[in-house]
Protein backbone atom coordinates (compact mmCIF):
# COMPACT_ATOMS: atom_id res chain seq x y z
CA UNK A 1 0.00 0.00 0.00
CA UNK A 2 2.99 2.10 0.09
CA UNK A 3 2.61 3.92 -3.57
CA UNK A 4 -1.06 3.56 -3.25
CA UNK A 5 -1.56 6.33 -0.52
CA UNK A 6 0.70 8.76 -3.05
CA UNK A 7 -1.40 7.71 -5.49
CA UNK A 8 -4.61 8.08 -3.90
CA UNK A 9 -3.62 11.88 -3.62
CA UNK A 10 -2.26 11.68 -7.43
CA UNK A 11 -6.16 10.59 -8.00
CA UNK A 12 -8.29 12.69 -6.49
CA UNK A 13 -5.78 14.54 -8.76
CA UNK A 14 -6.62 12.81 -11.12
CA UNK A 15 -8.88 14.54 -10.87
CA UNK A 16 -6.12 16.58 -10.24
CA UNK A 17 -4.57 18.88 -7.63
CA UNK A 18 -2.55 21.79 -6.35
CA UNK A 19 1.67 23.03 -5.49
CA UNK A 20 4.96 22.91 -3.78
CA UNK A 21 10.91 22.61 -1.10
CA UNK A 22 13.85 23.72 1.34
CA UNK A 23 17.17 24.72 1.56
CA UNK A 24 19.61 25.83 -1.45
CA UNK A 25 20.39 29.22 -1.07
CA UNK A 26 19.44 29.73 2.40
CA UNK A 27 18.94 26.61 4.97
CA UNK A 28 15.83 26.22 7.18
CA UNK A 29 16.66 23.37 9.86
CA UNK A 30 14.20 20.69 7.48
CA UNK A 31 11.82 18.66 9.16
CA UNK A 32 13.44 15.23 9.03
CA UNK A 33 11.44 12.14 7.99
CA UNK A 34 13.85 9.25 9.36
CA UNK A 35 14.59 28.80 -25.00
CA UNK A 36 12.47 26.09 -27.31
CA UNK A 37 12.00 23.01 -24.99
CA UNK A 38 14.23 19.34 -25.93
CA UNK A 39 13.04 17.66 -28.94
CA UNK A 40 10.40 15.10 -28.11
CA UNK A 41 9.30 13.77 -31.57
CA UNK A 42 8.90 9.99 -31.27
CA UNK A 43 11.71 8.23 -32.99
CA UNK A 44 13.31 4.69 -32.12
CA UNK A 45 14.87 5.07 -29.21
CA UNK A 46 18.87 5.02 -30.01
CA UNK A 47 21.16 3.94 -27.32
CA UNK A 48 21.48 6.31 -25.04
CA UNK A 49 24.70 7.93 -23.57
CA UNK A 50 26.22 7.36 -20.59
CA UNK A 51 23.95 9.68 -17.95
CA UNK A 52 26.87 9.64 -15.93
CA UNK A 53 30.48 10.78 -18.10
CA UNK A 54 31.46 11.76 -14.55
CA UNK A 55 32.96 9.54 -11.60
CA UNK A 56 29.86 9.03 -9.47
CA UNK A 57 32.10 8.75 -6.31
CA UNK A 58 33.91 12.20 -7.66
CA UNK A 59 31.04 14.18 -7.26
CA UNK A 60 31.25 15.59 -3.40
CA UNK A 61 28.57 18.46 -1.70
CA UNK A 62 25.69 18.73 0.35
CA UNK A 63 21.67 18.74 -1.24
CA UNK A 64 18.98 19.47 0.80
CA UNK A 65 16.32 17.40 -0.60
CA UNK A 66 12.33 18.25 0.03
CA UNK A 67 9.73 15.65 -0.59
CA UNK A 68 6.03 14.62 -0.21
CA UNK A 69 5.55 11.20 0.17
CA UNK A 70 7.08 9.31 3.27
CA UNK A 71 6.72 6.24 2.20
CA UNK A 72 8.92 6.81 -1.03
CA UNK A 73 11.22 9.14 0.45
CA UNK A 74 13.71 7.18 2.05
CA UNK A 75 13.82 4.59 -0.88
CA UNK A 76 14.54 7.82 -3.34
CA UNK A 77 17.37 8.89 -0.49
CA UNK A 78 18.55 5.52 -0.41
CA UNK A 79 19.05 5.31 -4.29
CA UNK A 80 21.16 9.11 -4.14
CA UNK A 81 23.36 8.14 -1.36
CA UNK A 82 24.14 4.27 -2.43
CA UNK A 83 25.70 5.99 -6.09
CA UNK A 84 27.10 8.93 -4.66
CA UNK A 85 28.23 8.25 -1.49
CA UNK A 86 30.31 10.95 -1.28
CA UNK A 87 26.96 13.73 -1.81
CA UNK A 88 25.62 14.30 1.75
CA UNK A 89 21.20 14.36 1.23
CA UNK A 90 19.65 16.80 3.77
CA UNK A 91 16.14 14.65 3.12
CA UNK A 92 12.97 16.69 4.26
CA UNK A 93 9.49 15.09 4.22
CA UNK A 94 6.36 17.50 4.40
CA UNK A 95 3.47 15.39 3.63
CA UNK A 96 0.92 16.94 1.21
CA UNK A 97 -2.08 16.91 3.60
CA UNK A 98 -3.98 19.81 2.85
CA UNK A 99 -1.11 21.13 0.85
CA UNK A 100 0.99 21.29 3.32
CA UNK A 101 4.02 20.10 0.89
CA UNK A 102 3.19 22.63 -1.61
CA UNK A 103 2.63 25.80 0.73
CA UNK A 104 5.33 25.41 2.53
CA UNK A 105 7.23 25.40 -0.81
CA UNK A 106 5.80 27.94 -2.43
CA UNK A 107 6.24 30.28 0.28
CA UNK A 108 10.07 29.49 0.51
CA UNK A 109 10.48 30.45 -3.05
CA UNK A 110 8.94 33.25 -2.57
CA UNK A 111 10.57 34.93 0.24
CA UNK A 112 13.98 33.01 -1.67
CA UNK A 113 14.82 31.84 2.17
CA UNK A 114 14.92 27.72 2.98
CA UNK A 115 14.61 26.51 -0.29
CA UNK A 116 16.00 23.12 -1.47
CA UNK A 117 18.37 22.34 -4.00
CA UNK A 118 16.41 19.77 -5.56
CA UNK A 119 12.51 18.64 -4.70
CA UNK A 120 9.90 16.73 -5.94
CA UNK A 121 6.67 17.54 -7.33
CA UNK A 122 3.56 15.23 -8.22
CA UNK A 123 1.20 15.39 -11.56
CA UNK A 124 -0.98 16.87 -9.07
CA UNK A 125 1.14 20.53 -8.98
CA UNK A 126 3.53 19.86 -11.35
CA UNK A 127 3.07 22.81 -13.39
CA UNK A 128 2.19 25.06 -10.69
CA UNK A 129 5.87 24.93 -10.23
CA UNK A 130 7.00 24.56 -13.71
CA UNK A 131 5.77 27.47 -14.19
CA UNK A 132 6.20 29.12 -11.58
CA UNK A 133 8.86 32.37 -11.33
CA UNK A 134 12.09 31.46 -9.52
CA UNK A 135 11.12 28.16 -8.66
CA UNK A 136 12.70 25.41 -10.67
CA UNK A 137 15.91 25.97 -12.45
CA UNK A 138 16.44 25.82 -16.50
CA UNK A 139 17.93 22.00 -17.28
CA UNK A 140 17.65 22.77 -20.91
CA UNK A 141 21.59 22.18 -21.55
CA UNK A 142 21.93 20.30 -18.98
CA UNK A 143 19.13 16.91 -20.39
CA UNK A 144 20.17 18.10 -24.00
CA UNK A 145 21.50 14.37 -24.07
CA UNK A 146 18.95 12.33 -22.48
CA UNK A 147 15.56 14.26 -23.06
CA UNK A 148 15.36 12.35 -26.02
CA UNK A 149 15.03 9.01 -24.71
CA UNK A 150 12.15 9.87 -22.51
CA UNK A 151 8.81 9.30 -23.12
CA UNK A 152 8.03 12.98 -24.69
CA UNK A 153 4.47 13.46 -22.95
CA UNK A 154 7.01 13.78 -19.43
CA UNK A 155 9.05 16.23 -21.23
CA UNK A 156 6.44 18.12 -22.09
CA UNK A 157 5.23 18.56 -18.63
CA UNK A 158 8.23 18.98 -17.31
CA UNK A 159 8.58 22.32 -19.97
CA UNK A 160 7.33 25.75 -18.60
CA UNK A 161 4.88 28.35 -20.86
CA UNK A 162 7.96 29.81 -22.45
CA UNK A 163 9.38 26.31 -23.75
CA UNK A 164 11.92 25.96 -21.04
CA UNK A 165 12.56 22.68 -19.33
CA UNK A 166 12.09 22.99 -15.52
CA UNK A 167 11.99 19.26 -14.00
CA UNK A 168 11.83 15.47 -15.54
CA UNK A 169 10.31 12.66 -14.18
CA UNK A 170 11.91 8.88 -13.66
CA UNK A 171 8.39 7.01 -14.60
CA UNK A 172 5.77 7.48 -16.81
CA UNK A 173 2.46 6.86 -16.26
CA UNK A 174 0.35 5.83 -19.02
CA UNK A 175 -3.05 4.83 -19.04
CA UNK A 176 -4.56 1.58 -20.36
CA UNK A 177 -7.83 -0.13 -19.54
CA UNK A 178 -8.18 -2.81 -16.72
CA UNK A 179 -10.69 -5.82 -17.22
CA UNK A 180 -12.33 -8.93 -15.60
CA UNK A 181 -11.22 -11.68 -18.11
CA UNK A 182 -13.65 -13.71 -16.41
CA UNK A 183 -16.55 -11.28 -17.31
CA UNK A 184 -15.66 -10.78 -20.51
CA UNK A 185 -15.55 -14.75 -21.80
CA UNK A 186 -18.59 -14.93 -20.01
CA UNK A 187 -21.18 -12.45 -21.56
CA UNK A 188 -18.65 -11.03 -24.50
CA UNK A 189 -17.42 -14.31 -25.89
CA UNK A 190 -13.95 -13.60 -25.48
CA UNK A 191 -10.91 -12.15 -23.53
CA UNK A 192 -8.35 -11.69 -25.83
CA UNK A 193 -7.04 -8.16 -25.12
CA UNK A 194 -6.98 -6.79 -28.72
CA UNK A 195 -10.61 -8.12 -29.32
CA UNK A 196 -11.57 -6.41 -26.09
CA UNK A 197 -10.06 -2.97 -26.80
CA UNK A 198 -12.08 -3.21 -30.82
CA UNK A 199 -14.93 -3.57 -28.32
CA UNK A 200 -13.76 -0.13 -26.74
CA UNK A 201 -11.84 1.98 -29.25
CA UNK A 202 -14.68 4.33 -30.16
CA UNK A 203 -17.52 5.47 -27.61
CA UNK A 204 -19.97 4.20 -29.84
CA UNK A 205 -18.49 0.97 -29.45
CA UNK A 206 -18.08 1.04 -25.45
CA UNK A 207 -22.21 2.07 -25.36
CA UNK A 208 -22.61 -1.22 -27.78
CA UNK A 209 -20.49 -3.44 -25.42
CA UNK A 210 -22.32 -1.82 -22.11
CA UNK A 211 -25.42 -3.12 -23.94
CA UNK A 212 -24.59 -6.44 -24.79
CA UNK A 213 -23.03 -6.84 -20.98
CA UNK A 214 -25.97 -5.67 -18.98
CA UNK A 215 -28.75 -7.79 -21.51
CA UNK A 216 -26.57 -11.10 -21.33
CA UNK A 217 -25.62 -10.92 -17.80
CA UNK A 218 -29.33 -9.82 -17.12
CA UNK A 219 -28.75 -6.34 -15.95
CA UNK A 220 -25.76 -7.59 -13.00
CA UNK A 221 -22.77 -6.19 -14.62
CA UNK A 222 -22.20 -2.96 -15.64
CA UNK A 223 -19.03 -1.94 -18.00
CA UNK A 224 -17.56 0.77 -15.71
CA UNK A 225 -17.86 0.91 -11.98
CA UNK A 226 -18.48 4.97 -12.26
CA UNK A 227 -18.65 7.66 -14.96
CA UNK A 228 -15.28 9.22 -13.60
CA UNK A 229 -13.51 5.95 -15.57
CA UNK A 230 -14.36 7.01 -19.11
CA UNK A 231 -13.75 10.37 -18.02
CA UNK A 232 -9.99 9.70 -17.55
CA UNK A 233 -9.67 8.59 -21.34
CA UNK A 234 -11.90 11.63 -22.56
CA UNK A 235 -9.40 14.32 -20.66
CA UNK A 236 -6.39 12.56 -21.91
CA UNK A 237 -8.35 12.59 -25.78
CA UNK A 238 -8.64 16.65 -25.65
CA UNK A 239 -6.83 19.03 -28.23
CA UNK A 240 -6.04 21.70 -25.81
CA UNK A 241 -6.29 21.97 -21.80
CA UNK A 242 -8.63 23.48 -19.44
CA UNK A 243 -7.04 27.10 -19.83
CA UNK A 244 -6.39 28.16 -22.97
CA UNK A 245 -4.99 32.23 -23.28
CA UNK A 246 -5.65 32.51 -19.38
CA UNK A 247 -9.58 31.54 -20.34
CA UNK A 248 -11.66 28.59 -18.98
CA UNK A 249 -11.49 26.31 -22.24
CA UNK A 250 -14.00 23.19 -22.47
CA UNK A 251 -12.71 21.27 -25.12
CA UNK A 252 -15.52 19.58 -26.97
CA UNK A 253 -14.23 16.69 -26.18
CA UNK A 254 -15.56 16.99 -22.51
CA UNK A 255 -18.57 18.56 -24.20
CA UNK A 256 -19.27 15.19 -25.16
CA UNK A 257 -18.37 13.23 -22.02
CA UNK A 258 -21.23 15.15 -20.94
CA UNK A 259 -23.48 12.91 -23.29
CA UNK A 260 -21.87 9.81 -22.84
CA UNK A 261 -21.56 10.14 -19.00
CA UNK A 262 -25.53 10.85 -19.35
CA UNK A 263 -25.63 7.47 -21.45
CA UNK A 264 -23.85 5.20 -18.68
CA UNK A 265 -25.88 6.57 -15.97
CA UNK A 266 -29.64 6.69 -17.67
CA UNK A 267 -28.94 3.14 -19.26
CA UNK A 268 -27.29 1.81 -16.16
CA UNK A 269 -24.13 0.91 -18.10
CA UNK A 270 -21.97 2.24 -15.00
CA UNK A 271 -22.66 1.21 -11.54
CA UNK A 272 -22.90 4.87 -9.80
CA UNK A 273 -19.76 4.81 -7.36
CA UNK A 274 -17.49 7.56 -6.69
CA UNK A 275 -14.21 6.62 -7.19
CA UNK A 276 -11.82 5.64 -4.19
CA UNK A 277 -14.93 5.11 -2.53
CA UNK A 278 -15.24 1.56 -0.06
CA UNK A 279 -17.65 0.60 -2.85
CA UNK A 280 -15.89 1.55 -6.01
CA UNK A 281 -12.65 -0.42 -3.96
CA UNK A 282 -14.98 -3.65 -2.93
CA UNK A 283 -16.29 -3.63 -6.48
CA UNK A 284 -12.45 -4.71 -8.33
CA UNK A 285 -12.25 -7.90 -6.51
CA UNK A 286 -15.98 -8.17 -6.48
CA UNK A 287 -16.63 -11.44 -9.21
CA UNK A 288 -19.15 -9.32 -11.33
CA UNK A 289 -20.29 -5.49 -10.83
CA UNK A 290 -18.03 -4.21 -13.13
CA UNK A 291 -15.94 -4.78 -15.98
CA UNK A 292 -13.38 -2.26 -16.98
CA UNK A 293 -11.65 0.09 -14.77
CA UNK A 294 -9.11 3.06 -16.40
CA UNK A 295 -5.63 1.75 -14.86
CA UNK A 296 -2.20 3.60 -15.37
CA UNK A 297 0.76 1.88 -15.47
CA UNK A 298 1.01 2.43 -11.48
CA UNK A 299 -2.54 1.40 -10.98
CA UNK A 300 -1.56 -2.29 -11.74
CA UNK A 301 -0.34 -2.88 -8.42
CA UNK A 302 -1.83 -0.73 -6.41
CA UNK A 303 -5.36 -0.23 -7.82
CA UNK A 304 -5.87 -3.73 -9.42
CA UNK A 305 -3.43 -5.51 -7.31
CA UNK A 306 -3.90 -4.12 -3.51
CA UNK A 307 -8.05 -4.59 -4.03
CA UNK A 308 -8.22 -7.97 -5.30
CA UNK A 309 -6.45 -10.50 -3.22
CA UNK A 310 -6.95 -13.22 -6.41
CA UNK A 311 -5.52 -10.86 -8.73
CA UNK A 312 -1.87 -12.08 -8.12
CA UNK A 313 -2.52 -15.38 -8.96
CA UNK A 314 -2.93 -14.72 -12.91
CA UNK A 315 -5.67 -15.05 -15.05
CA UNK A 316 -8.02 -12.64 -13.71
CA UNK A 317 -6.92 -9.43 -15.21
CA UNK A 318 -6.20 -8.37 -18.54
CA UNK A 319 -5.37 -5.00 -20.04
CA UNK A 320 -6.54 -3.48 -23.09
CA UNK A 321 -5.42 -0.23 -25.38
CA UNK A 322 -7.81 2.78 -24.35
CA UNK A 323 -9.62 4.37 -27.36
CA UNK A 324 -7.89 8.07 -26.03
CA UNK A 325 -4.29 7.97 -24.51
CA UNK A 326 -4.35 9.30 -21.38
CA UNK A 327 -2.18 9.47 -18.31
CA UNK A 328 -2.38 9.39 -14.66
CA UNK A 329 0.10 10.18 -11.86
CA UNK A 330 3.76 10.82 -11.76
CA UNK A 331 6.48 12.69 -10.22
CA UNK A 332 8.68 15.16 -11.58
CA UNK A 333 11.98 16.89 -10.34
CA UNK A 334 14.43 19.71 -10.51
CA UNK A 335 16.55 22.02 -8.22
CA UNK A 336 16.12 25.50 -7.30
CA UNK A 337 17.24 28.23 -9.29
CA UNK A 338 19.02 29.95 -7.21
CA UNK A 339 20.41 26.89 -5.74
CA UNK A 340 24.58 26.77 -4.98
CA UNK A 341 24.61 23.38 -5.02
CA UNK A 342 23.30 22.62 -8.65
CA UNK A 343 26.21 21.03 -9.84
CA UNK A 344 25.65 17.86 -7.63
CA UNK A 345 21.90 18.44 -7.44
CA UNK A 346 21.88 18.04 -11.40
CA UNK A 347 23.61 14.85 -10.81
CA UNK A 348 21.50 13.05 -8.77
CA UNK A 349 18.68 14.03 -10.84
CA UNK A 350 20.45 12.92 -14.29
CA UNK A 351 21.27 9.57 -12.47
CA UNK A 352 17.48 9.26 -11.08
CA UNK A 353 16.17 10.10 -14.61
CA UNK A 354 17.95 8.62 -17.06
CA UNK A 355 20.35 5.72 -16.14
CA UNK A 356 18.83 3.17 -17.86
CA UNK A 357 19.75 -0.12 -15.66
CA UNK A 358 18.89 1.46 -12.82
CA UNK A 359 15.63 2.83 -13.51
CA UNK A 360 15.11 -1.16 -14.85
CA UNK A 361 15.87 -2.05 -10.92
CA UNK A 362 13.89 0.38 -9.64
CA UNK A 363 11.09 -0.04 -11.49
CA UNK A 364 10.92 -3.58 -10.49
CA UNK A 365 11.78 -3.32 -6.79
CA UNK A 366 9.08 -0.73 -6.88
CA UNK A 367 6.52 -2.14 -9.30
CA UNK A 368 6.64 1.54 -11.24
CA UNK A 369 7.12 1.80 -14.95
CA UNK A 370 10.43 3.97 -16.46
CA UNK A 371 10.62 6.93 -18.43
CA UNK A 372 13.27 5.07 -20.45
CA UNK A 373 12.39 4.47 -24.12
CA UNK A 374 15.02 2.05 -24.64
CA UNK A 375 14.34 0.14 -21.36
CA UNK A 376 11.30 0.26 -22.30
CA UNK A 377 11.26 -1.12 -25.79
CA UNK A 378 13.67 -4.15 -24.53
CA UNK A 379 10.60 -5.17 -22.23
CA UNK A 380 9.76 -5.61 -18.04
CA UNK A 381 12.52 -8.39 -16.78
CA UNK A 382 9.30 -10.45 -16.76
CA UNK A 383 5.68 -10.41 -17.48
CA UNK A 384 3.02 -9.23 -14.97
CA UNK A 385 1.29 -11.88 -13.14
CA UNK A 386 -1.39 -9.69 -12.20
CA UNK A 387 -2.00 -8.52 -16.03
CA UNK A 388 0.06 -12.02 -17.69
CA UNK A 389 1.54 -9.90 -20.02
CA UNK A 390 5.00 -7.84 -20.23
CA UNK A 391 3.66 -4.61 -19.53
CA UNK A 392 6.74 -2.31 -21.08
CA UNK A 393 5.73 -4.13 -24.50
CA UNK A 394 1.50 -3.22 -24.05
CA UNK A 395 2.41 0.25 -23.80
CA UNK A 396 5.07 0.49 -25.90
CA UNK A 397 3.19 1.27 -29.46
CA UNK A 398 1.32 3.85 -27.83
CA UNK A 399 3.15 5.79 -24.85
CA UNK A 400 4.80 8.42 -27.13
CA UNK A 401 0.81 9.47 -28.71
CA UNK A 402 -0.23 10.83 -25.42
CA UNK A 403 -0.43 14.70 -25.43
CA UNK A 404 0.75 16.17 -22.10
CA UNK A 405 0.44 19.84 -23.36
CA UNK A 406 -3.41 19.79 -21.74
CA UNK A 407 -2.23 20.15 -18.66
CA UNK A 408 -2.69 22.89 -17.10
CA UNK A 409 -1.90 24.94 -13.08
CA UNK A 410 -5.21 24.91 -13.20
CA UNK A 411 -6.39 21.37 -13.67
CA UNK A 412 -6.92 19.87 -10.13
CA UNK A 413 -9.29 22.88 -9.32
CA UNK A 414 -11.29 22.99 -12.45
CA UNK A 415 -11.71 19.07 -12.07
CA UNK A 416 -12.84 18.62 -8.92
CA UNK A 417 -15.54 21.39 -9.70
CA UNK A 418 -16.23 19.35 -13.01
CA UNK A 419 -16.94 15.84 -11.12
CA UNK A 420 -19.07 17.65 -8.53
CA UNK A 421 -21.18 18.62 -11.13
CA UNK A 422 -21.18 16.10 -13.09
CA UNK A 423 -22.16 13.71 -9.90
CA UNK A 424 -25.35 16.41 -9.39
CA UNK A 425 -26.71 16.26 -13.06
CA UNK A 426 -26.43 12.42 -13.74
CA UNK A 427 -28.44 12.18 -10.04
CA UNK A 428 -31.09 14.03 -11.40
CA UNK A 429 -30.29 17.42 -9.07
CA UNK A 430 -28.88 19.42 -12.15
CA UNK A 431 -31.93 19.16 -15.06
CA UNK A 432 -29.87 19.84 -18.44
CA UNK A 433 -27.26 20.44 -20.20
CA UNK A 434 -27.03 23.61 -20.21
CA UNK A 435 -26.90 23.99 -16.46
CA UNK A 436 -24.88 21.81 -15.72
CA UNK A 437 -22.72 23.54 -17.54
CA UNK A 438 -23.63 26.79 -16.24
CA UNK A 439 -23.21 25.45 -12.86
CA UNK A 440 -19.40 24.60 -13.67
CA UNK A 441 -18.77 27.52 -15.05
CA UNK A 442 -19.48 29.46 -12.12
CA UNK A 443 -18.03 27.42 -9.17
CA UNK A 444 -14.72 27.79 -11.75
CA UNK A 445 -15.13 31.41 -11.40
CA UNK A 446 -15.66 31.41 -7.78
CA UNK A 447 -12.39 28.98 -7.37
CA UNK A 448 -10.38 30.56 -9.67
CA UNK A 449 -10.28 34.34 -9.69
CA UNK A 450 -7.01 34.77 -12.02
CA UNK A 451 -8.69 32.96 -15.13
CA UNK A 452 -11.26 34.48 -17.77
CA UNK A 453 -14.75 32.58 -17.17
CA UNK A 454 -17.07 33.13 -20.02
Amino acid sequence: MKRFKKLLAVVACVSMMSTLFACGGGSDEPEESPSPSPSTEASAPAESPSPSAVNREEVKGKVSFWYFNKDEAPNIEKAFKDAFPNVKINLSVIPDKDQQYQNKLTSAIRSGSGVPDLFGVESAFVKRFVDMPDAFADLTDRAKDIVGNMVPYTVEIGTDNSGVLRAVAHQAAAGALAYKKPLAKKYLGTDDATEIANMLSTPEKMLETAKTLKEKSGGKVSLFPTFEEPQKLYLGGRSAGWVVDNKLNIDQKMIDFIDFAKQLRDNKYEASLDQWSPGWSAAIADDEKALVWACPTWGIPWIVGSNDSKAADGGRWGLAKPPFTFFWGGTWFGMYSKSTNQDAAWELIKYFTSDKEFMKKWATDNQDFPNNLQAISEGSAEDSKIMGTNVYKFYEPFVKDINGKILTKYDDTIEYAFIDVMRSYLAGKISSKDDMLKTFKDKVKTNLKDITVE
